[in-house]
């Protein structure tokens, strides 16, 4: 069975973080893209809570993840020129 609360939390989570990340010369599209790889590369490394038995991986970890970019994607802010 899929523990929901791990997930919601890391989407969560991910949202708020990836919502005030700002672009930058050095904080690019392909950047976001090297991140979310070895975040994901993180998540499966870091395994399942102990009585998880769902998955190999941390699905709240990789929840983040994915929201963490989505929301950069979305709702990401310009640099600031003034």
């Amino acid at each position: 069975m899929i523990n929901l609360g791990p997930i919601i939390f890391g989407l969560v989570f991910g949202f708020v973080i990836g919502s005030r990340l700002r672009y930058t010369e050095y904080f690019t599209n392909s950047s976001l893209i090297v991140m979310f790889i070895i975040l994901v590369l993180v998540g499966c490394l870091e395994g399942a809570f102990p009585y998880y038995t769902d998955f190999s991986f941390s699905t709240g970890f990789i929840a983040a993840a994915i929201a963490l970019v989505l929301s950069k994607l979305i709702f990401g802010r310009k640099k600031n020129t003034n």
